[in-house]
Order: structure tokens, then C-alpha cells, then sequence
């Protein structure tokens, strides 16, 4: 009686090390794939912020070139950069947040495939 005790407790410690090894290897594909999707998606906010950054530039040479005053095509230009932070602020939730949370959520929550 005793034997089959020690039998059914040296299974569930195995059963248990196996689980905890099943574990570990799944957050670290986790933690991997939310890794590289995070550097995937600063490399392109750095490149977007870049491509923005000459898109202004060559729209208030052209507008200093059109109005023929330097200020008013600054100003102009950073009206323009204005509304676009505002309409991006109003519709963070839209844009950042839900795609985020849905991605996370996603990632930790559904059953292996």
C-alpha cells in the first residue's frame, strides 16, 4: 500500500515538473513574440516620425516659396502638424489602445493551436 502511494506521488511530481516546463517554454514564445512585435512597431514609428519630419519640412518650403514670407509658412505648417496631433489624441483609443488590448489579449488568453 505504502509503494502505491510513493508511485502516485512521484507521478504527480513528474506530471507537475512537466507542467512547469510546458509553462516556461510558453511564456517565453509569448514574451518573444510581444518582444519583437514591440521592436517592429518602434522601427516603424521611427521611420514614420522621419518620413513626417521631411513631408513638413518640404511643405513649408513650399509654402514659404508660395506666400514669400518665412512666418506664415511656418505658422501654416505647424497648423498643419497641430490638427494632425489633435485628430490622433481624439482618436487614440481607436488607433492605439483597442489594437493594442485585442493583440495582448490575444496572445495570453487563446489556447494553444
Amino acid at each position: 500500500m505504502d509503494e502505491k502511494y510513493k508511485q502516485i506521488i512521484d507521478s504527480l511530481k513528474q506530471s507537475a515538473k512537466v507542467e512547469l516546463e510546458y509553462s516556461k517554454l510558453t511564456l517565453s514564445e509569448k514574451l518573444s513574440i510581444l518582444l519583437s512585435r514591440g521592436i517592429i512597431v518602434l522601427v516603424m514609428i521611427i521611420f514614420a516620425a522621419c518620413a513626417l519630419f521631411l513631408l513638413e519640412w518640404g511643405l513649408t518650403h513650399w509654402l514659404i516659396q508660395l506666400t514669400g514670407s518665412l512666418w506664415i509658412g511656418v505658422l501654416v505648417s505647424l497648423a498643419v502638424l497641430m490638427v494632425i496631433l489633435i485628430v490622433l489624441f481624439g482618436y487614440r483609443k481607436q488607433l492605439v489602445i483597442n489594437p493594442v488590448t485585442r493583440f495582448v489579449t490575444k496572445l495570453l488568453l487563446n489556447p494553444e493551436e
